[in-house]
């Protein structure tokens, strides 16, 4: 059932949008499409832009679009408005609240809700759009690094009230994976024991540390992909708002 709802959607796009401008893994939306698309899917992360994008912002919403190409669940799009002839899409991305001065703007539709604003004052990044993503649904998009399973146990420890059992649980499952995966899961195993012996303060504080660490910029290229990992593998951890 819900791989035919997914073929329906995936011809749908074909009938009805183009490729982005330059943004691989994008669809173009209009309105037009822009209902008939947004409803089909569990999320749609849709841009803002002028009619032909270009600059660092494009080039990130790009980059996230490729990212995520092969998740069923989430699309990303964007909407080109133009503020000259008849003035395409302008009534469209007024209606969300962007207006000609806002461009670039972005906004996450998720079923159910009212659309999500990225702040103005926040940095476009790849993870600041991952991120969008990650804490206003529930669609798992696996950061850089991660390991779904272990991401999953990684939630269900945080809000176990058992800790030291769902770390004993975890410790067991890593002898289940293949050579290459166990590596990656060790990471999870030495923060659940960290956060067993000091409390979740220590998410924190590990994660301004590796932030000090990457900013200083001391590292080659190779320790800051691994630092980057680990700190991917730390929000995995999806503490609540109120504990960090």
């Amino acid at each position: 059932m819900y791989s035919s709802y997914i073929l329906g959607s995936i011809l749908l796009l074909f009938s009805f949008t183009r490729s982005a401008n330059g943004c691989k893994g994008c669809v173009s939306l209009d309105e037009y499409n822009f209902d008939k698309i947004i409803s089909r899917f569990e999320a749609v992360l849709v841009k803002f832009d002028v009619a032909y994008p270009y600059g660092e912002k494009h080039d990130v919403f790009t980059k996230l679009a490729e990212e995520l190409a092969q998740n069923e669940k989430l699309i990303l799009a964007e909407v080109g408005v133009k503020d000259y002839g008849d003035k395409e899409n302008e009534k469209l991305a007024l209606k969300f609240g962007v207006g000609k001065d806002d461009l670039p703007a972005i906004r996450l539709f998720v079923k159910g809700k009212s659309p999500v604003e990225l702040a103005k004052s926040a940095e476009w990044t790849v993870d600041n759009l991952r991120n969008l993503i990650k804490d206003n649904t529930d669609i798992y998009i696996g950061l850089p690094g991660c390991l779904e399973k272990f991401d999953k146990l990684a939630m269900e420890f945080v809000n176990s009230g058992n800790k030291q059992k769902k770390l004993e649980e975890t410790q067991a499952k890593v002898a289940e994976l293949k050579d290459n995966e166990k590596e990656t899961a060790s990471i999870y195993v030495k923060f659940m024991s960290k956060i067993v012996e000091s409390g979740l303060d220590f998410v924190n504080h590990e994660l301004g540390r590796l932030n000090k660490i990457l900013k200083q910029g001391k590292v080659n290229d190779k320790k800051k992909v691994e630092l980057a990992n680990r700190l991917n593998i730390l929000r995995s951890f999806s503490l609540p708002k109120d504990e960090l």
